[in-house]
């Protein structure tokens, strides 16, 4: 009897060994993530849904919407240092969707032509270009306009400058994108500016075709702008760029989580609060969501060239291209009109 205590006592310590262990590996990189959370630079911006431009006729308190998380996504140049705020090179919707569990990406070209108080050469008139808002009133003074001229409910936003982007997707190892002949000497001059502006020797592409590119490389691509369909192709290269980091962040193990948050969280800058980054990631992760469905605005038939007091606009139609989003986003969801 006292042999069959000892043998399941020596079982039981065992067990508790391995739990233990298993314990420690889970909680030592989670508590380590949360740890470096607290790096992330946290903006306070307006919560109401008057200063965010929130129309409370279409978002109801506890909509069906609710279940449909939407962070406007800055790409901010910031090679001009006496420009504190730098310019909005890229706009984009991400959106969560915890009803259907996968993610959306949404572009919208800096170009498009919203309602809004103009400034500099639109001085007097209520329209100006979307990118500007940034300029004009950062990221609070973007979220309400696209709130207002898309009739979303963006609440909060995460900004990444082209540094900050090079250096992310170097940590996960870089991403795989196919490049043309035609891109590669554009995307090179970019890589030269950026390496000079870092002060590193610049790696530039030599072929075209499918391959892993690091970081500058991966933002020099992103950044063409005068090959193919102008803009419309770049607002595709980013989003493109962004798909295959998303991939390589969702396959990332619990242990490497440290390292990666370690790289990342320091150079981005957001208005959601500890609390909220780690129950997106968290989510994110353990619904293994990769794969990210895609939407550019304004929709191909949707728009044309347009001057406002002989400044060029892109110009949209604003009901089609709003049901296409609410389709795209909230995939049928109750949204009243």
């Amino acid at each position: 009897m006292e042999k069959k205590k000892v043998k399941k006592s020596k079982k039981f310590k065992i067990i508790a060994i391995v739990f233990i262990v298993l314990a420690v590996i889970i909680a030592v990189p989670y508590f380590y993530f949360n740890y470096q959370v607290g790096k992330v630079k946290t903006v306070s911006i307006p919560t109401s849904s008057k200063d965010l431009g929130i129309n409370e006729n279409i978002f109801k308190p506890k909509a069906n919407t609710d279940d449909y998380v939407n962070i406007l996504l800055f790409g901010v140049d910031t090679r001009d240092v006496q420009n504190k705020k730098g310019s909005a090179d890229s706009i984009m919707i991400l959106t969560v969707d915890k009803f259907n569990k996968k993610m959306k990406l949404t572009s919208i070209m800096r170009d498009s032509i919203v309602d809004m108080q103009g400034r500099g050469e639109m001085q007097g008139f209520n329209q100006d270009r979307i990118n500007y808002s940034f300029d004009y009133g950062g990221a609070p003074l973007t979220i309400k306009t696209i709130n207002e001229n898309y009739q979303m409910n963006i609440k909060d936003y995460v900004k990444v400058d082209f540094v900050a982007m090079a250096k992310l997707i170097d940590a996960v190892g870089g991403v795989p994108v196919n490049i043309t002949a035609e891109e590669i000497p554009v995307a090179n001059s970019y890589i030269k500016e950026i390496s000079k502006i870092e002060k590193t020797t610049p790696n530039y592409i030599k072929t075209p075709g499918l391959q892993t590119l690091n970081g500058v490389q991966a933002v020099g691509y992103c950044r063409i702008r005068y090959v193919g369909n102008m803009d419309f192709e770049r607002t595709q290269r980013q989003r493109t760029v962004l798909t295959e980091l998303f991939k390589k962040l969702s396959k990332t193990s619990l242990l490497d989580m440290p390292k990666l948050a370690d790289t990342i969280l320091p150079n981005v800058e957001t208005s959601l609060d500890k609390s909220d980054i780690l129950s997106l990631a968290s989510y994110i992760l353990m619904n293994k969501i990769s794969n990210i469905e895609q939407l550019r605005l304004p929709i191909e038939g949707s728009y044309r060239t347009i001057y406002v007091n002989n400044v060029y606009f892109l110009g949209w139609d604003k009901d089609t291209n709003i049901k296409k989003l609410h389709e795209f986003v909230f995939e049928g969801q109750n949204i009243d009109k």
